[in-house]
């Protein structure tokens, strides 16, 4: 080969070894590239499944919870975390709301599951048991802490609320123990884990041995608390003061009425039940023939103005009672109103006897009340709340036909009806009365109750309150009030001693 040809081979050889070694390096950039966008610190998230097999065991032996690492994105490689239980089929994997988990869905988020088995699971037997339509709630126990799971329905059954429930037995226990009657119906809520933008959902143990699943939300600045399902509970040790009441039936598809408005007295074994005659003679009352409903004034404790009038007030008083007062005469025009706040700090009002509350939500927290004259004013709980005082109790007047019965006159003007449990085998005292009103006059005591007048079949000389005792009936007793009552109540007088009230 000639010299200059040689030399001609020898660079084309060179151009193409430049151009295979550039070939080279940018495939592995290319590479390395496509490696980082698969591991690199911008990688998908990695979550952590929960695995609770139920009674069942893995492969190891082991039959507690195990975690599990699983990309975000991917599926839960369910086959290679199998547990096993004689006699069973594993169905399937079902979340906290009661729901099975799909095995293709993708994890976005931490999840916790647990095993469900085609026959009866192997349930162990605890002190605290739930029912809830004639069925046991399946309980999960770990260090003094009960957990169970139930979706329930509302809005006509086409909504559903789903929770998981905790119960710590030690502080329920110390709520039984601590039950002296301030509590009165409720012994203790439990939380749940659900929570939205609206609302939270909770259920209350009664001390009759029944308990209710709650959804308690906002809407429009008004809070309403729907009682989604009702059941039973029972704890071991634990014996509850008289039976539960009937589990409602719930005809409206929203969600079951509370049995636990008020006490029934027909629990205490100190009423019968209201009999038909009684029941119709009740209906063909007229209202010509009704009771004047009664209000008994107590000290003001709060006042709101009228937005369209300077002479319109909305006046609260200590004692449960409210009354519009028109400034220019000096007289409460309409005084059919009553109070009261719930233990949770929400204000109810209520007219002429009714139930309804009569405030409705203006969306930052007041409430807005329209009188019969037209007249709206803007009620703050808050500062009805932070002007109510702890009432003093004066004196406890008994029950002249029951040995569990008895009266609680406090200084602010109310009473409350109560009665003993410990003759039912637990010590405390519970409310049955919540709106008693009382006061002094010229010619004696004037007492009322939840807007009736309670008619007293003698009065005291105030020159001469040592000379005589009064009596008088509420609910299905009569109560005895000494002249000592109207002594300490004219002095204002200290609280007075059991053994005092007690003569």
């Amino acid at each position: 080969m000639p010299k200059k040809a040689r030399k001609g081979y020898a660079l084309l050889v060179l151009l193409v070894a430049v151009l295979l070694a550039l070939s080279s390096c940018t495939s592995s950039k290319q590479t390395q590239t496509t490696a980082s966008s698969a591991t690199g610190t911008g990688s998908a998230a990695v979550f952590t499944i929960t695995l609770n097999p139920a009674g069942g065991a893995w492969s190891d032996g082991s039959t507690e919870p195990r975690t599990v690492e699983v990309q975000e994105g991917t599926a839960i490689d369910f086959p290679s975390f199998t547990p096993t239980l004689e006699g069973n089929d594993l169905q399937g994997w079902y979340q906290q709301d009661g729901y099975p988990w799909p095995g293709a869905r993708k994890v976005t988020d931490n999840v916790s599951l647990r095993a469900k088995w085609s026959a009866t699971q192997i349930e162990e037997t605890y002190d605290l048991v739930l029912t809830i339509n004639g069925e046991n709630e399946t309980l999960e126990y770990e260090n003094g802490v009960y957990q169970f799971t139930h979706v329930s329905s509302i809005y006509g059954g086409y909504a559903q609320r789903a929770g998981k429930y905790t119960i710590y037995e030690t502080d329920l226990k110390n709520a039984i123990s601590a039950d002296d009657g301030s509590v009165q119906r409720v012994l203790y809520v439990a939380g749940s884990n659900y929570i939205d933008a609206t609302g939270t959902i909770y259920a209350e143990f009664y001390n009759d041995g029944e308990f209710e699943l709650y959804y308690d939300y906002t809407n429009a600045g008004e809070r309403t608390k729907y009682c989604m399902d009702t059941g039973y509970w029972t704890l071991a040790g634990y014996t509850a003061p008289f039976e539960a009441t009937p589990i409602p039936v719930d005809e409206s598809g929203m969600g079951y009425a509370s049995a636990h408005l008020d006490w029934d007295k027909t629990l205490t074994g100190e009423a019968d039940e209201e009999t038909a005659e009684d029941a119709s003679a009740e209906e063909a009352t007229s209202e010509d023939t009704a009771a004047d409903f009664v209000n008994l004034p107590g000290e003001i404790i709060a006042t709101f103005d009228a937005t369209e009038s300077d002479t319109m007030k909305l006046n609260f008083f200590d004692n449960g009672a409210a009354a519009v007062f028109i400034t220019s005469y000096g007289v409460n025009v309409d005084d059919k109103y009553t109070w009261q706040l719930s233990e949770e700090g929400a204000l109810t009002v209520t007219h002429n006897g009714g139930e309804e509350n009569v405030l409705s939500g203006n969306g930052d927290g007041t409430f807005a009340l329209t009188d019969g004259y037209n007249n709206v004013y803007t009620v703050d709980p808050a500062l009805v709340a932070s002007a109510v005082r702890e009432p003093e109790k004066i004196y406890t007047a008994t029950s002249v036909n029951s040995k569990t019965m008895f009266v609680f006159f406090y200084d602010n003007h109310t009473f409350t009806v109560n009665f003993d449990l410990s003759s039912f085998g637990q010590e405390g005292q519970f409310h049955v009365t919540r709106h008693g009103q009382w006061r002094l006059t010229d010619d004696g005591i004037e007492m009322a109750a939840d807007g009736n007048a309670i008619v007293i079949d003698a009065q005291i000389d105030p020159a001469h309150p040592e000379s005589a005792e009064i009596t008088f009936p509420v609910d299905e007793n009569t109560y005895s009030l000494s002249p000592l009552f109207y002594a300490k109540a004219m002095d204002n007088a200290e609280p007075a001693n059991e053994e005092g009230d007690a003569q």
